[in-house]
């Protein structure tokens, strides 16, 4: 890959990738590890990838490097600090800033993210703190739709049990209710 083009990539994505692990991982230090290995990657296979498609490819490299952390890390989770997850959310481009929870809900939600498996963990965060659609996750994945859903679905589904049995009230997220 021409150093030039690798540039303008990594400017363009390193943001947006470095996000999505840091959602992840929840943890600066591996986020950072991921995102460098998914541009390490992406030097030596950069001239075989289709340029229209590098932002998918690195996504794709980007989830599965989260997904292999997390297996090799097999180990409970004790991590009780939390993200950064402002500056995150500014690294990223993120929806509208009134559709993401409060700062307690926004833990718990973590906190809940944290019980589903990182295959699914990683698609609810593409879905929703990255605004891709089903469709876009299935085809950077290489999965079917169908599949997609109902990973979703079902993750939504535990996610409520999960909050509902947090809080006293119902949650009140908007994304889970739809």
């Amino acid at each position: 890959m021409r150093k030039d083009i690798f540039t303008r990539v990594l400017k363009d994505h390193r943001n947006r990738i470095y996000s999505h692990a840091l959602r992840c991982l929840r943890d600066p230090d591996d986020a950072a590890d991921v995102t460098q290995e998914a541009f390490l990657r992406l030097w030596r296979r950069g001239p075989d990838i289709e340029e229209d498609r590098l932002a998918a490819w690195l996504t794709r490299v980007t989830h599965n490097l989260c997904i292999d952390h997390a297996r090799r890390t097999r180990t409970v989770h004790t991590y009780f600090g939390t993200p950064d997850i402002e500056a995150a959310n500014s690294l990223a481009a993120a929806p509208e800033p009134e559709s993401f929870p409060e700062t307690d809900q926004q833990r718990a939600l973590l906190d809940a993210l944290e019980t589903l498996p990182p295959e699914t963990r990683s698609i609810l965060l593409m879905h929703y703190f990255q605004g891709l659609k089903l469709r876009e996750i299935a085809s950077t994945l290489d999965m079917n739709l169908n599949s997609v859903k109902v990973r979703v679905h079902r993750a939504r589904k535990t996610l409520r049990l999960i909050l509902d049995d947090v809080s006293s009230t119902p949650s009140t997220a908007k994304w889970m209710t739809g």
